[in-house]
């Protein structure tokens, strides 16, 4: 994976705490950051895709998902 550089200005009080963080971690501040900006753009991206899907459902279509959720319930016996 080729990485690339980016330039980001926080408040003091969370560098500090990134630092914290980093030491307790033993990694560098770069790559709790990294770390924590992929993570949060996966849940922003997934919670985007949520809101979309719930959005864009009709009734029609929830009612037919509970019944699909219904049914395979009743599968598990």
């Amino acid at each position: 994976m080729a990485l690339e550089r980016i330039n980001l200005n926080v408040p003091a009080e969370t560098r500090r705490r990134l630092k914290a963080v980093a030491k307790r971690l033993k990694m560098t501040e770069s790559e709790v950051a990294r770390d924590l900006l992929v993570e949060a753009l996966r849940r922003k991206e997934r919670e985007e895709f949520y809101r979309r899907v719930s959005d864009q459902m009709t009734p029609e279509l929830r009612a037919r998902l509970l019944e699909i959720a219904d049914a395979f319930e009743g599968l598990d016996g």
